[in-house]
């Protein structure tokens, strides 16, 4: 969370307002682009994709199973991973953000770089070292293939029999006897690096910094007033009600009932409401401050002002982000109740932009927030995997109502 900066900060000095702005532009024309050739791509699907992609990749590292991804990987990948076979262990991971930072249409050849913040345990001959880093990830494809539907993207499944993947070492699937040529049918990794790596430190977890980016100007996606209006002709209300329906009723419910749980460590009761990703960083900070004997806790919580700045709509999703200004008391517990860090007395101000996501087609915007937006039972039995129990029905992935995707800090939003 960004309320409290750990003494070694993996987040990289970023350019002002202006340059972000541009970049971002530059990101949208190549996006749109890239959509005129494969109208199937979407966003929300290919970080996903990123995501399994990445976690997959370190999972099984250096074992038998690292096989099931060589129709995603370079050779050199491949190779790299068989030459620590049993030698190096990467478990525990958490993926903090993950973003685009530049897209190449070339007239062969699709390019993504995408730039992941991440931490992981390495285990080295039962020596255990746990490492914050930041990577950059090169996605290449051939141009003009269209992307998989969902179920496809998510699962790493053949991307010709849509089988599980389950591949011999040059990339053949066994499920159907494909050889699945690297970029032909679906993105794989032509290489990636490691930017920064420093050794996970948890003895600042009570440090609290002065906030850097609340007063930054608000970055709104370019033609931002056009998007809006679109999305409203899209399913037929009035923009401005709808917005206001949206912030007091999503934005405002979700961030008080979200940071109420955080408070509490009870994840639990709001998982209905959380992305698979958000929910495992969620998780992992809250198991690092129960292994430290504290409890951060966000009490008094006032939101001054929501700003919507970002829609997405593709053909499988839309997307929508605001920046959230709100006001808490902010503070760190030890388990007898003495205040370690923050205040429990002066109200810390701050901002954060939330991105909710959707599926195309699902118009209901509010339900109740302790329910299963599916088949209307107690929200209790979600579990990690953000399968309801009761109608054993996936919720986490937006196919039933907003669910929050992404929290990005002030201070490295970049649009």
């Amino acid at each position: 969370m960004k309320r409290r900066e750990r003494e070694s900060s993996t987040i990289i000095s970023s350019p002002g307002v202006h340059a972000i702005m541009n970049r971002s532009e530059e990101n949208e024309r190549e996006i749109a682009r890239l959509k005129s050739y494969d109208p199937n791509f979407s966003k929300v699907l290919f970080l996903d994709f990123v995501s399994s992609i990445y976690n997959k990749f370190y999972t099984w590292y250096g074992t038998k199973d690292f096989k099931n991804l060589s129709p995603f990987f370079s050779n050199t990948e491949i190779q790299s991973s068989i030459h620590l076979l049993n030698k190096r262990i990467v478990n525990e991971i958490v993926i903090g953000s993950i973003k685009i930072s530049e897209i190449n249409n070339l007239e062969t050849v699709t390019g993504i770089s995408v730039d992941i913040e991440a931490n992981y345990t390495i285990n080295i001959q039962d020596k255990k070292t746990r490492y914050e880093v930041v990577e950059r990830w090169y996605f290449n494809r051939k141009a003009g293939v269209l992307s998989s539907e969902p179920e496809k993207m998510r699962k790493l499944s053949c991307p010709n029999c849509g089988a599980p993947g389950n591949f011999t070492d040059n990339g053949e699937c066994q499920s159907c006897g494909t050889l699945i040529n690297k970029g032909e049918m679906q993105w794989f990794v032509k290489k990636h690096k490691i930017l920064k790596q420093e050794v996970f430190i948890t003895k600042g977890l009570a440090h609290y910094e002065q906030e850097r980016g609340t007063n930054l100007p608000t970055i709104f996606q370019p033609n931002f007033s056009e998007i809006s209006a679109r999305f409203a002709q899209k399913h037929n209300f009035d923009w401005n009600s709808w917005r206001l329906n949206f912030s007091s009723n999503i934005a405002t419910n979700y961030f008080l009932k979200i940071y109420a749980a955080w408070s509490t460590n009870k994840l639990e009761d709001v998982r209905n409401l959380l992305s698979d990703r958000i929910y495992e960083s969620f998780m992992f900070w809250i198991n690092t401050y129960k292994k430290a004997g504290v409890t951060n806790k966000l009490e008094e919580i006032k939101i001054s002002n929501i700003q919507a700045v970002r829609i997405d709509i593709d053909k499988y999703y839309e997307s929508i982000t605001v920046r959230i200004f709100a006001s808490a008391l902010d503070y760190v517990e030890d388990s007898s109740g003495n205040i370690e860090g923050g205040s429990k007395n002066n109200a810390r101000f701050f901002s954060e932009y939330w991105t909710f996501i959707r599926r195309n087609g699902v118009e209901k915007d509010t339900y109740n927030l302790s329910t299963c937006p599916n088949c209307g039972a107690p929200a209790d039995k979600m579990g990690q995997a953000g399968i309801c129990e009761y109608c054993n029905t996936k919720i986490s992935n937006g196919d039933f109502s907003w669910v929050l995707a992404i929290i990005t800090q002030d201070e490295v939003y970049a649009g």
